[in-house]
């Protein structure tokens, strides 16, 4: 009995795996330039990592700001292929922009001599930028947020006031 429900739930989980793996390559498929994605990051998470599509012929690339690679102006905006960006990360969103491929250069030519910084200059300060002109990461307000009620609970806690 406990071998015929361990082989149902591993067929259930590859059969699972195989839709995942399916949806996947669907999405890929329909990208565009100008498209923005959003990925889960492979070192934390429950962080995401953005980026944004140029389609070169049926080639796709990304431009995307990342801490461990460095562009020939010594900044961490980059661009290569997604093949290379994507290996084995969940796909949570794409989200259409009206970008171009000129938009898109000329928005690398700008910003590619920066620095990657978490709380000023990280993947998603560029996809804001280069999509709306904000130059804001919701993730760095949401997780400063709640260092700063964790750090105030604890110091509450250590004056015994709670």
């Amino acid at each position: 009995m406990i071998f015929l429900k361990t082989s149902l739930m591993l067929y259930k989980t590859s059969e699972l795996n195989a839709i995942k793996i399916q949806n996947r390559e669907h999405t890929i498929s329909k990208l565009q330039t100008g498209d923005l994605i959003k990925v889960r990051a492979e070192v934390l998470p429950i962080l995401y990592h953005y980026g944004i599509i140029e389609k070169q012929g049926d080639e796709l690339y990304i431009y995307h700001n990342q801490t461990d690679k460095v562009n020939s102006n010594g900044g961490n905006l980059i661009c290569e292929p997604l093949n290379n960006y994507i290996k084995g990360k969940d796909i949570i969103s794409v989200t259409k922009t009206n970008l171009n491929s000129n938009d898109l250069k000329q928005m690398y030519n700008t910003l590619k001599g920066l620095k990657y910084d978490f709380i000023n200059f990280n993947c998603e300060h560029f996809v804001n930028f280069a999509s709306d002109k904000k130059f804001v990461s919701n993730q760095v307000y949401k997780w400063g947020a709640i260092f700063l009620i964790g750090a105030f609970v604890t110091y509450l806690i250590r004056k015994n006031k709670i």
